[in-house]
């Protein structure tokens, strides 16, 4: 299928792994919805066509599969990235996740095209534990190839910073964009949902996330030992950490308490209803998860991790900020919250005011704008 437009729009390529549940997946999604189909003709690329959002992937968009877990050879999804290239000819070709943005840039010399690049980084490289060769891949891909896109887009600032001054890319091509959070569609879809309201009596502190190491949740439950009697955890999301959460839960004496909700496609009922909402993450890109419950009035608890937090949120002003990897301080942060109902209303009105500075009505004019740059 090649994507055609009218005489005048710029046809944009997005590509990305998959279209499982994870937050650069909903940016994309964000993204594609948004996009002003005046101006611009978007498809979308999958390294593999599957992923809980592919049924969101607005109808007018086509998606397109490297194939990459098809029959055929280790290579052959490179390969068929770079044929599809080829038949696409888009203006743009727009790649988020080191992996993915690596296999772009290759491809796109494979195919000889043209196109504009703009590749997307997510996830802090500095403090990264993800194995040493995935690492060591990832460092040597930004390092070598990142070069050669016309621009990198950041979600953070402190990113920003970590590729111009550890990576060498150079400052212009550098363009800090954060992730576009839809405050209309989350407030809708909080709405439907019959989870009971949070009471006194019973509050609900809830975390959103990949069930993976360096979302913290572990840190989460150590911190339940030491929340006040009465609260409970609800944590919405799977990984390969659920298993070990469950045992560790089980040892602190605090199972009873914990909820394990499972990955849900409207997880906003459950931010909606929580008295307190945690990120304790040992590291992030920029925590959707952290703007979407602000962005319904939810009190917020962070650790200020690299990168993304500190940057949202202004420590008692639209939030609570507690060092990283200290389940002692995240559980002083939830019991001063829960101990006090005006400083929860405070910081949540506060919050829902600041989560409006990434609201995708705002956020996606300005990546439209760089496509603009870029194909000018």
């Amino acid at each position: 299928m090649t994507v055609r437009g009218r005489e005048g729009r710029i046809k944009v390529l997005f590509a990305t792994g998959l279209l499982a549940g994870g937050g650069a997946e909903r940016v994309v999604v964000r993204i594609l919805r948004r996009l002003d189909r005046d101006r611009f003709v978007p498809a979308l690329l999958l390294l593999e066509k599957r992923g809980a959002f592919l049924a969101d992937v607005p109808g007018d968009v086509p998606v397109l599969d490297c194939g990459r877990r098809a029959a055929g050879g280790r290579l052959a999804w490179l390969r068929n990235f770079a044929r599809l290239l080829r038949e696409e000819r888009p203006d743009v070709l727009v790649s988020f996740l080191w992996f993915t943005n690596v296999a772009a840039t290759l491809a796109r010399f494979a195919a000889g095209a043209r196109c504009r690049l703009i590749v997307s980084e997510r996830s802090t490289i500095e403090g990264s534990r993800e194995g040493f060769v995935t690492e060591l891949a990832r460092r040597a891909g930004i390092r070598l190839l990142y070069r050669f896109a016309d621009r990198v887009v950041p979600n953070s600032e402190a990113l920003g910073r970590q590729l111009v001054e550890r990576f060498g890319i150079p400052a212009p091509k550098v363009a800090v964009l954060p992730n576009p959070v839809d405050i209309e569609a989350i407030a809708a879809l909080a709405g439907r949902g019959a989870e009971a309201p949070a009471s006194d009596a019973v509050p609900v502190i809830a975390g959103m996330g990949r069930l993976s190491r360096e979302k913290g949740f572990d840190l989460l439950v150590r911190a339940m030992a030491d929340v006040r009697p009465g609260a409970r955890l609800v944590l919405a999301g799977e990984g390969p950490e659920r298993g070990a959460l469950g045992d560790l839960a089980g040892r602190l004496g605090v199972a009873g308490r914990v909820e394990f909700a499972g990955f849900l496609a409207n997880p906003y009922p459950v931010l909606a209803n929580a008295a307190v909402f945690v990120l304790p993450s040992r590291y992030e890109g920029f925590p959707n998860a952290l703007v979407e419950a602000m962005s319904l009035g939810v009190p917020c608890v962070a650790a200020r991790c690299p990168t993304g937090p500190d940057e949202i949120v202004t420590d008692g002003v639209d939030g609570l900020l507690v060092p990283a990897e200290d389940p002692p301080g995240l559980a002083a942060a939830i019991n001063r919250l829960l101990d006090d109902a005006p400083l929860r209303d405070r910081l949540g009105r506060a919050a829902r005011q600041r989560a409006r500075a990434y609201d995708a009505a705002a956020v996606v004019p300005r990546f439209e704008a760089l496509l603009a740059e870029v194909t000018a």
